[in-house]
């Protein structure tokens, strides 16, 4: 014995788009969402050229903008509150090192301060550079010879 029903099946096309459009939707929703947990830097400095490779270090990063000011994780101190707060986190936690971000035209003094800190500190030091693009490196040669 059949039961009759009055089901009406549309056979639409769309209907097959419904998941794709619904994992696009999840798919958008997790990238919004993820985007807001990357930490920029608001502090503009111009970072020299050099080659290397990335680390995975701890985020302790010292920023020396060209007018020599210093930042400790994006927060202006002079250079007395720097040492104080590295010799506290690193004898309080596991961090061997730190991140120095130095704008290209820093004065070398104010980078060799953060140097010898870390030094007495036995911290590694870390420089962040900006990738060169070309892996060949060429040193120009003088021909006044």
């Amino acid at each position: 014995m059949k039961i009759k029903t009055k089901l009406n099946i549309i056979n639409n096309p769309f209907n097959y788009f419904v998941p794709f459009i619904n994992i696009a939707f999840l798919l958008f929703i997790f990238m919004t969402l993820s985007s807001s947990f990357v930490q920029l830097s608001a502090i503009s400095i111009e970072l020299p050229h050099a080659i290397g490779q990335p680390i995975n270090a701890e985020k302790i990063v010292i920023t020396i903008d060209k007018n020599q000011n210093f930042y400790f994780n994006d927060q202006v101190m002079d250079f007395k509150s720097i040492a104080k707060q590295l010799a506290d986190i690193s004898s309080r936690y596991e961090i061997d090192s730190i991140i120095i971000r130095a704008d290209k035209n820093t004065p070398q003094g104010a980078v060799t301060e953060i140097l010898s800190l870390a030094n007495n500190l036995n911290l590694n030091v870390y420089l962040a550079v900006e990738a060169i693009k070309s892996t060949t490196f060429q040193v120009p040669l003088d021909k006044t010879n």
